[in-house]
């Protein structure tokens, strides 16, 4: 007898095929998981970064716009010391020409203005608009006799005939003048018996003028120009009018000058470069990286756990119970950063009112708008994750007192919109009276919420049997659900909204789902578009056990 060889079993191919793909999945999801909570935290991060930059280019904006506003005020103010003496000029002129004595007291009024302030290149009087007095004469020569209304430089004459329709103080400049040097020339009309006497003027080193204003105090990030309402540069970098700028105008008698203020690279630029945003991004990394380290750890050890089912169930529940502990503390101790943010935002928005333009003042109002939503969401967060935790208090609970009780908080909610809450005959549930206070609040709120635009809200609250369970039905004639949403409308964060149309942290139902189902039920919904909705609360009769 031949005895033949022996071989091992051969596993059908498809057997085969269903280990290698049990074996890939299990190897292929927690790297799956790790990538996903990765891509997460850089999607956080952009977000957050991009908030942060935000709320400090509005800082930076800010505080460039005082100093914009302070250097405004101080040439302001130096222009019109200056003017104020062009009119007090056309005055003297006046009376002294009336009283003949122009030629022997101009020198010595003229020597006072020169006195009074910096910068006071010549002061000259032009009867019959032709100069013929003009002090100092040294180094003024070249004026004497000019024809003002027949310079043949750009915009000289036409200041003087702007002069002789406004009747006020006009200026031209920066320009280079007769005698040399850059200045800036101020003319005023000297009137006589029934017609113009002639002109006076004064001019003033630009250099002088700039000089009050301290422009080298100007922070090394920020550059600054000057121009006049033609688009002539009077100082400062043109690049400064190529960015972002915050403008400043300086009002003059007929016209206006412009401050210009702007980062060097931009506003984003500033705010990346800013410390505090490196404190932010050193801070972020830290708390991806200990995500990321929990991440890890938790995927390993779900992956320990789906090899060993039976010996690793207890530590996969408190490497979960962990998880959620952490998150729920996190949720809690951001409310504390996030009330000083607002506070501080609200306090800024009060003291700057007014002060800011409205550019400023929109982010201010961003800040302490989106720090009243992340409040709400962190509550439904913190309530979400705690509901696991709240022990039950079942027992026998008239439905319609927690209704009402749920009305009440409702009320002005539910005035302010204009609806009507109607209540048939309830039953007495078994449930956790808090528990269902709240669902009532979640489905009443959603339902005055998304009411519809032409017709008045109506909601009504009844009661039924139906398979050994007690149905509660918060019927509404809102806007109603799509058929594909009905399912997606219960989970954490699902929104079929904008925040703009519809305001909320898109918690709300999945907090009642699971509330309904920590009382032992379930939460359904039938709905029409443009017709309304019903939501439908199942609680199991205490005389059945199981699920409709």
């Amino acid at each position: 007898m031949t005895a033949e060889p022996l071989s091992a079993p051969r596993l059908p191919v498809p057997a085969v095929l269903r280990r290698l793909i049990a074996g890939g999945l299990r190897i292929w999801k927690p790297a799956a998981i790790q990538a996903a909570v990765t891509l997460v935290l850089v999607l956080a991060y952009l977000w957050m970064g991009d908030v942060y930059v935000r709320v400090l280019v509005a800082e930076h904006r800010a505080t460039a716009a005082l100093t914009a506003s302070s250097m405004a005020s101080t040439l302001s103010s130096a222009l019109n010391e200056r003017l104020a003496l062009v009119r007090g000029l056309t005055a003297f002129v006046e009376v002294a020409a009336a009283a003949g004595s122009l030629t022997e007291q101009f020198p010595r009024y003229a020597e006072g203005l020169r006195r009074s302030v910096v910068g006071v290149r010549n002061i000259s009087a032009a009867p019959e608009f032709v100069v013929r007095i003009v002090y100092p004469v040294e180094g003024n020569e070249k004026v004497l006799g000019n024809d003002l209304l027949k310079d043949a430089r750009p915009g000289f004459a036409e200041t003087v005939q702007r002069a002789i329709i406004s009747r006020d103080v006009t200026v031209h400049g920066p320009v280079t003048l007769l005698q040399g040097g850059q200045g800036l020339i101020a003319r005023q009309i000297v009137y006589g018996p029934g017609k113009p006497w002639g002109a006076v003027g004064l001019v003033f080193d630009v250099g002088a003028i700039l000089g009050e204003v301290r422009f080298d105090r100007v922070p090394p990030h920020l550059v600054f120009a000057i121009v006049t309402d033609s688009g002539q540069q009077v100082a400062g970098d043109v690049m400064a009018l190529k960015g972002d700028p915050l403008v400043e105008r300086i009002n003059l008698p007929d016209g206006h000058w412009e401050l210009a203020l702007a980062p060097r690279t931009s506003w984003e630029g500033l705010a990346y470069a800013d410390p505090t945003f490196r404190g932010f991004q050193a801070a972020f990394l830290l708390l991806a990286l200990l995500i990321e380290a929990l991440t890890f750890m938790a995927v390993s050890r779900r992956y320990t756990l789906e090899r060993q089912v039976d010996l690793r169930t207890a530590e996969l529940g408190r490497a979960k119970n962990e998880l959620e502990q952490f998150a729920y503390a996190t949720a809690h101790d951001l409310q504390e950063p996030l009330r000083a943010i607002a506070s501080y935002a609200q306090l800024l928005e009060k003291q700057q009112k007014g002060k800011l333009d409205e550019e400023s003042e929109g982010f201010i109002r961003e800040i302490v708008d989106g720090a009243g939503r992340l409040k709400m969401l962190l509550r439904d967060v913190q309530l979400f994750l705690a509901e696991d935790r709240v022990p039950l208090g079942c027992g026998t609970v008239a439905a319609g007192d927690a209704l009402q009780a749920a009305l009440t908080g409702l009320k002005r909610r539910i005035a302010d919109a204009g609806a009507t809450v109607t209540v048939g005959e309830l039953p007495a549930v078994q449930a956790d009276e808090r528990r269902l206070r709240e669902i009532f609040i979640v489905l009443i709120a959603n339902a005055v919420e998304y009411r519809h635009p032409y017709r008045a809200a109506e909601v009504h609250v009844s009661g039924r049997r139906a398979d050994g369970y007690d149905v509660i039905d918060v019927r509404d004639n809102g806007i109603g659900i799509e058929p594909r949403y009905r399912d997606q409308i219960f989970e954490v964060f699902r929104r079929l909204h904008s925040r703009d149309e519809h305001p909320g942290t898109g918690m709300g139902l999945a907090i009642a789902r699971k509330m309904v189902e920590r009382l032992g039920g379930r939460i359904t919904v039938v709905s029409s578009p443009g017709v309304g909705s019903t939501f439908s609360i199942h609680l199991p009769h205490p005389a059945f056990r199981g699920f409709p």
